[in-house]
């Protein structure tokens, strides 16, 4: 079994990796997105059920091997694993920790009842698949681009480095979650995976299958000489060597154990049965039916708290409407990152709303390309639904406007016409004005939003045309 702990770590750093190469270089990895997204247990639950064999194949993996899902495939997870070898504690974990199902399961809850309800503030905040995705996007991603960018400066020919390129990131969103991984890294130094088993909605749906698991670590009473080692590196601290057992519900199977057991004492191979007494666990039973009555409490979260009807943003194309956008969203920003254009930004942070840093479109910085689908193709919960390139030539995703006393043809008699030489669909057309002058006309109906016209006009700081948001795209 001393083999087990070193194919976990290998496993972990190829798929940390993997999942770094998607946010980091979606230009050259993104093709890999499609299937390690379709991993992700929570967003395949809010997507559509053509995703659900996602959810299928995680609860097969996990009764039979535990909770390897939060050890391998889950990227916050991964983070987490990172962030303690970060923290200098290398593989030493909390030690034993009371558990507390029946907080988790209220958590739990509430944040998937809110969810469910429309209301997506919670599982924003709490949702792993999203965490990680923000971090990498916001934080990782434009640093790692700087250091591509210095390291094509210096390697000659290096073409690969030198076409890296910088997400742009609004500082507070940078800022937040900067703070918020620092604050991760000091609870992951003092009490391990305490977030995978008191607060994950997803860590809160495995502990239940887990504890049915055919596999799972083992604690030989024989052998054991009650050292304690293997509970002082348990990230879960689930084992408890005084009384010789282990919770396998909050064990994440990091094999931490079975490397510093000496005596052999530790063992990952079929579980005993549980006793009559166990299997009726009154208290997870309880903590169960208290996640349930949570569930169906947040479910009636008021709608006032609900803001996508009044956002004022342009919404990434496949969007549909504000609301049924921002009902499935997780703000996970793997759009961000597929955005050849960089037009896709988050938002700043708003406190309980539920369009806080979902993404939305920036023109300032170019236009949403027609020959291009690609925040289409990636988002995982069906927040974005799929557009083929030939429906994005029609897609009408903002509708234009133009503000005649602001354009340059007006206030300083002079030719431009930039916003009508970009316009795709000619919505943006020139006619003749004064002293054989040239002047902007619009015809709405057949704007599709691209924000080619917007981004162009060089009108300053408001510009003399621009595309709003409409009511569904």
């Amino acid at each position: 079994m001393k083999f087990l702990p070193k194919i976990r770590k290998a496993l972990a750093v190829l798929m940390l990796g993997a999942f770094l190469a998607i946010f980091i270089r979606f230009d050259s990895f993104g093709q890999f997105s499609a299937s390690m997204v379709k991993m992700q247990f929570l967003p395949a639950l809010l997507a559509h059920p053509i995703f659900w064999m996602a959810i299928l194949a995680v609860i097969f993996l996990t009764l039979l091997t535990g909770r390897t899902y939060c050890s391998l495939i889950c990227p916050f997870g991964l983070i987490q694993d990172a962030l303690a070898r970060i923290s200098l504690k290398s593989d030493k974990g909390p030690g034993l920790m009371k558990s507390r199902p029946l907080l988790h399961f209220i958590l739990a809850g509430i944040i998937i009842g809110s969810a469910l309800a429309g209301f997506m503030s919670l599982i924003i905040m709490t949702e792993p698949f999203a965490l990680s995705g923000r971090i990498m996007t916001n934080i990782i991603q434009p640093v790692a681009s700087k250091i591509f960018l210095f390291t094509g400066s210096l390697v000659e020919g290096s073409s690969w480095f030198s076409r890296a390129r910088i997400n742009p990131v609004a500082s507070e969103v940078f800022y937040t979650g900067l703070v918020l991984l620092l604050i991760f890294l000091l609870i992951v130094r003092k009490y391990g995976r305490i977030f995978c088993n008191t607060v994950c909605p997803t860590g809160a749906m495995l502990r239940i299958i887990a504890r049915f698991s055919y596999l799972g670590i083992d604690l030989d009473q024989t052998n054991c000489t009650g050292c304690g080692i293997c509970e002082k590196v348990c990230k879960s601290g689930c084992i408890d060597v005084k009384n010789q057992s282990v919770d396998n519900s909050r064990c994440v199977s990091c094999f931490n154990c079975l490397s510093a057991c000496k005596f052999a004492a530790i063992h990952y191979r079929r579980k005993a049965p549980l006793s009559p007494a166990k299997e009726s666990f009154s208290p997870e039973r309880r903590a169960l039916l208290g996640g349930v009555v949570s569930a169906a409490v947040a479910g009636l979260i008021p709608i006032k708290l609900k803001g996508a009807e009044n956002s004022p943003a342009i919404l990434p194309p496949g969007a549909g409407n504000p609301v049924d956008f921002s009902s499935r969203c997780i703000a996970c920003h793997l759009c961000l990152t597929a955005c050849p254009s960089a037009i896709i930004v988050a938002k700043p942070p708003e406190f309980f709303k539920e369009s806080s840093i979902q993404p939305n479109l920036n023109f300032d910085r170019g236009m949403c390309e027609q020959t291009c689908n690609l925040c289409t193709q990636v988002c995982p919960t069906g927040a974005i639904k799929p557009v083929s390139l030939e429906e994005k030539k029609t897609l009408k995703i903002a509708e234009v406007e133009y503000f005649k006393d602001l354009c340059v043809v007006e206030t300083d008699d002079k030719d431009c016409g930039a916003c009508a030489e970009h316009c795709p669909t000619k919505a943006v057309r020139m006619v003749p004005y004064r002293d054989n002058l040239m002047i902007p006309e619009i015809t709405p109906d057949i704007c599709i939003g691209c924000g080619s016209c917007e981004h162009i006009c060089p009108v300053r700081p408001k510009k003399a045309i621009v595309v709003n948001p409409v009511s569904a795209q």
